[in-house]
């Protein structure tokens, strides 16, 4: 079985063989969880959303007030295989 590094290191090359580079700047692990049956791990990437990225150009946007926003980030959530290390599949990841 592959512990949780591998696991991401397989989320991670996988999320760039789908996406060219300049899509994941600001990639960060958000979340990691290895299935109660021990089979999947769930990684969950984020990266700040690129089109906003684009028309913002810094990780941070002023309000017009005086105060500092984040820009959003999007999430993904990679399913491996806890044996192999094969990505199955990816989903978007919401956040309330």
């Amino acid at each position: 079985m592959i512990d949780v590094k591998q696991a991401v290191e397989a989320a991670t090359a996988y999320a760039r063989q789908l996406f060219p580079d300049e899509e994941l700047r600001h990639l960060r692990v958000e979340e990691v969880e290895l299935s109660s049956d021990e089979q999947v791990w769930n990684i969950t990437l984020g990266w700040v959303e690129p089109a906003v990225r684009e028309n913002k150009g810094s990780l941070l946007l002023s309000t017009g007030t005086g105060e500092l926003q984040k820009l959003p980030r999007v999430y993904k959530v990679f399913r491996v295989e806890a044996e192999t290390g094969t990505v199955h599949g990816m989903k978007m990841r919401e956040v309330a």
